[in-house]
């Protein structure tokens, strides 16, 4: 999580890696849910105010 909340301009930036992500697991690592929902996790973590996701 960050102390800083996520702006207007970050938005697109969290979207694309969360696309990046998403097309490495579907194309790459099939059978890895585990580890790409950890990673997804983190990905909204670091894009969410504490407590708010």
């Amino acid at each position: 999580m960050t102390d800083q909340p996520t702006t207007d301009a970050d938005i697109p930036r969290v979207i694309e890696q969360i696309v990046e992500l998403q097309r490495e697991y579907f194309f790459e690592n099939k059978g890895k849910d585990h580890e790409r929902r950890k990673r997804l996790r983190d990905i909204i973590d670091r894009a969410t105010p504490n407590g708010a996701a």
